[in-house]
């Protein structure tokens, strides 16, 4: 729909997951010319869509959480701004988000790190062996968590 010579400045991608929105802007990467702003709303998948922004030199400028009804909402707004370099928990937690830790953050975090040792409990009961690196994936984001809320 936009080709690099028509001077587009924003693109908004929203409602629907991370992964969606990168492949979204992966398969038309040939149609950015670099000096647009995304402003991106993925419901869920915000890791891999900070992956993609990350290595297609895109910087986060803002990040917000919000909460409506029981659904969290990121909103990420990023431009073109040569290599950035985000560590792991940065690319988990949004890198700005991980700073400014508003209210809407703090109790999404919590919820999350009840809902992931829950899971380890049910995975210690569970009558197959779960993959030990599901285990040890989810088990390292519930310590990340931990140590972001401690």
């Amino acid at each position: 729909a936009i080709e690099p010579g028509d001077g587009i400045t924003a693109i908004s991608i929203c409602g629907m997951g991370g992964e969606t929105i990168r492949d979204i802007l992966d398969s038309g990467k040939a149609r950015l010319n670099g000096q647009e702003r995304l402003i991106l709303q993925p419901n869920g998948g915000e890791q891999p869509l900070r992956q993609w922004l990350m290595e297609n030199d895109y910087r986060i400028l803002c990040e917000e959480l919000l909460r409506e009804n029981r659904f969290d909402y990121e909103i990420i707004v990023a431009e073109r701004d040569g290599p950035v370099m985000y560590t792991a928990e940065e690319l988990y937690f949004g890198p700005l988000q991980m700073q400014a830790r508003s209210p809407a953050f703090l109790v999404k975090w919590q919820r999350m790190l009840s809902q992931k040792q829950q899971t380890l409990t049910d995975f210690a009961r569970a009558r197959q062996a779960v993959p030990e690196e599901k285990v040890q994936d989810v088990a390292r984001q519930a310590r990340w968590i931990t140590a972001l809320l401690a």
